[in-house]
């Protein structure tokens, strides 16, 4: 029977070291950099919306007002 060597993984086993597969740390300032990123990208995403809705409301009341106007419209449109 072969002898293996001093300190060498028994036969058929492979060593692995404990800090292979771990992840790296995460540095504090790296994520509170990704924390401001996020609350920016938010923050804009949410005036898009905001001004998606304004304009679109803008847009309803124009056509309602084209609306009345031209049901108010003293002159006929016929004549």
């Amino acid at each position: 029977m072969a002898r293996a060597a001093v300190g060498a993984a028994p036969a058929g086993h492979r060593s692995i070291s404990v800090g292979v597969y771990s992840r790296a740390p995460e540095v504090p300032y790296v994520k509170e950099r990704r924390g401001r990123a996020v609350k920016k990208l938010l923050l804009v995403a949410l005036a898009a919306i905001g001004g998606l809705l304004v304009y679109r409301q803008i847009q309803a009341d124009r056509a309602e007002q084209d609306l009345w106007t031209e049901a108010t419209d003293s002159v006929p449109t016929g004549s």
